[in-house]
């Protein structure tokens, strides 16, 4: 199982099980969640300013996008503290939900020390890449010639403050501790910042190696911290880990880069399956890396790739269409969306059925997510569905197939990220998506067809009595839906906005549209860019443990050697491409989809473009392997979305309703194999 918490309601932080310094942090981080959330609404209008006096004064700005990147960059790091302790960090709990209560508390423990450690050493080297930038007069090379350590400030603070979080929630899990004992990780909290303001800018090597005596004061202290507050089984499991793990990486230099290649992959394997959240699990795997692997004698490379893999302008459009979709959401338009597609599509066999899936690619191409395409579409349509007589089966697996539409619907947030990483115009992938988003969406609709008429019992018939009724209210709310996707399309085919610009002026018509129609309150607002700043706030910090990790990829050549080993066994390129398609089923299983892309993109993308695969079609084809993880039993993400929303729902029963859509999926997948045009005809035009 995935644990994923930020889909529904917004999170509360609990602080009725923390001491008073818990409680401190917490209310800390909800300060600098605020100042993220005010980042959000920032970006949205400085870039909506900024299309529009381009586009229609001829007079752009020289500011706002520079300006709009760094306040992205705080927005992230101001976030983590607060999204580590409402649960929004993502981690496999495969292993976790298979223990005793007593057992999984241990093994939570033992993950948040494991994490710990890195985000301390990660916090530490950014405040002295942040002290270096600001001795050394550094600026970036722009036309604000804006000082580094100004931008790079909120990272240093960010992963400081999350370790604290980090720290909080240890307390937090150690309640049947002595408060003594739950006062132990603060105070050593406290003793090691002190200890490592000592060491200054130049921390001391310890005798005859190239290790900094910082980092091991920081592992001594977690090791120290974990037997002192959690006792002996905690602690011996810490010390287990860390002592294997560095013996494994030492050693493994004299066996040989091809031990070293499988060693990354099993570290990162193993340290997700006993519970570390994903985005330190990578981290973790990267961190050693670049300690034991490379030959820097202090590297300050953590906050160095953080800000490398974040300092993008392209990548505002996530946290913009993030709260785009979530206002549309807690405003409720959604619901009257849902409501109308359910009126018309009624009388035809699985008519709810069709509706769910037209709602989902409707509100995929707004929100550009699947999670939150199968969180929104199912709150609304899974009940409706039920109380309709529909088979609980059919239900589940119509709203976990359409909620996959969200990733190939453009503009997906994916496809950005996609975009972005291996360097393709997003606007032509866009394009790639439209008729493999049309054609999925259509073999979805021919299985419910097929299973409503095979099995008229799933799919009873429904009359128009007692249904929701289609005033013209709900009427007008669900057109302004769909001509706020209109207005998206038109301003980015029409070049008014760029494919990240238009995530901005969704949220501000957005905004307009709810405003209007008398939907827009102080607390819609406000759990929007709460939701806003969770997401965005977990997905980066993935992607910043991604980029940690392709680090030691990168001094491993781990790429370069896949391609050479292909080049020179001249093995079949659809043999190498099946490989992948199966790589990414078996990934699928334990990651999300933002996840798997940032850890193998770096690794497959360039072998996939030497063996001649378009870098289009693969971006359309890989989007759909990804969805495939989405609904693939027995971890898929929007599976374990659906039983949230219902609980009595047996995984059982969603897993198998979804299974004949996943089969689809596969077959729609052979198809773009058989024709690649039907991704690549429309980019000829674009």
């Amino acid at each position: 199982m995935v644990e994923l918490s930020h889909a529904g309601p917004a999170p509360t932080l609990a602080l009725r099980n923390r001491t008073a310094a818990g409680i401190t942090v917490a209310t800390a981080a909800k300060v600098f969640a605020v100042l993220a959330g005010i980042g959000v609404l920032f970006m949205s209008i400085s870039t909506v300013y900024d299309v529009f006096v381009r586009y229609f004064l001829d007079s752009p700005t020289i500011w706002s996008t520079e300006i709009s990147t760094y306040v992205l960059v705080g927005t992230i790091f101001f976030g983590l503290a607060y999204t580590h302790l409402a649960e929004g960090n993502v981690r496999i709990r495969i292993l976790l939900d298979r223990l005793t209560a007593d057992a999984a508390l241990d093994l939570e423990l033992m993950a948040a020390w494991l994490g710990l450690t890195y985000v301390a050493v990660a916090g530490w080297q950014a405040i002295l890449m942040v002290i270096s930038d600001y001795r050394h007069g550094a600026r970036i090379f722009s036309l604000l010639l804006t000082p580094t350590w100004m931008p790079k400030t909120p990272i240093a603070i960010g992963l400081c403050l999350l370790a604290a979080a980090i720290v909080a929630e240890i307390d937090m899990k150690s309640r049947r501790r002595a408060v003594w004992q739950r006062m132990i990780p603060y105070l050593l909290f406290v003793l090691v910042a002190l200890a490592l303001l000592g060491f200054g800018t130049a921390p001391p090597l310890i005798t005859g190696t190239h290790y900094d005596l910082g980092s091991a004061m920081i592992l001594a202290a977690v090791i120290a911290g974990a037997f002192l507050t959690n006792g002996l089984r905690v602690g011996s499991w810490v010390l287990a880990v860390w002592g294997g793990s560095i013996l494994l990486f030492v050693l493994g230099r004299s066996w040989g880069d091809t031990f070293l290649t499988a060693l990354l992959f099993a570290g990162i394997i193993f340290f997700m399956t006993i519970g570390v959240r994903v985005a330190f699990a990578l981290g973790i795997i990267g961190a050693l890396s670049i300690y034991f692997l490379t030959p820097v004698p202090f590297p300050v490379t953590i906050p160095t790739r953080a800000w490398a893999g974040l300092n993008s302008f392209t990548l505002t459009a996530v946290p913009l269409k993030v709260l785009m979709a979530t206002i549309l959401v807690r405003s409720g338009l959604t619901n009257d969306l849902f409501s109308m597609m359910a009126k018309l599509l009624r009388p035809f066999p699985g008519g709810l059925a069709y509706a769910a899936i037209v709602g989902c690619a409707i509100f995929a191409a707004v929100s550009g997510s699947s999670v939150a395409t199968a969180a929104t579409i199912g709150t609304v349509a899974c009940p409706e569905m039920l109380r309709r007589g529909y088979s609980e089966k059919l239900t589940y697996g119509t709203i976990a197939a359409g909620g996959t539409l969200g990733i190939l619907t453009p503009p997906s947030i994916a496809m950005i990220i996609y975009a972005g990483t291996v360097g393709v115009p997003a606007t032509k992938l866009f394009v790639a998506g439209v008729l493999p988003a049309a054609l999925m969406m259509l073999a979805f609709m021919a299985v419910v067809l097929c299973w409503a008429v095979l099995h008229p019992c799933s799919a009873p018939a429904v009359s128009d009595d007692g249904g929701n009724a289609l005033t013209s209210r709900s009427a007008i709310d669900a057109g302004l839906v769909v001509a706020l996707i209109g207005l998206i399309m038109i301003s980015l085919y029409s070049g008014i906005a760029t494919a990240t610009e238009t995530g901005a002026v969704g949220v501000i018509a957005a905004f307009l549209i709810c405003g209007l129609r008398g939907r827009l309150s102080w607390r819609v607002i406000t759990e929007s860019l709460d939701s806003a700043v969770i997401v965005t706030s977990f997905i980066f910090l993935i992607v910043v443990g991604a980029n940690v990790l392709t680090f030691g990829f990168d001094y491993l050549r781990i790429s370069q050697r896949i391609m050479e080993t292909a080049m020179h066994t001249h093995v079949d390129r659809w043999f190498v491409f099946l490989s992948v398609v199966l790589i990414y089923v078996i990934l699928g299983a334990f990651l999300d989809s933002i996840s798997m892309l940032v850890l193998t993109l770096p690794v497959v993308f360039p072998v996939m473009v030497k063996l001649g695969f378009d870098p289009l079609w693969f971006g359309v084809v890989l989007m759909i392997m990804a969805e495939v993880g989405l609904i693939h039993p027995p971890v898929g993400m929007n599976l374990f979305i659906l039983q949230g929303i219902n609980r009595t729902a047996s995984m059982r029963t969603i897993a198998l309703g979804a299974l004949p859509f996943l089969l689809v999926m596969f077959v729609t997948l052979l198809i773009l194999c058989l024709v690649p045009q039907i991704a690549l005809f429309l980019t000829q035009f674009d």
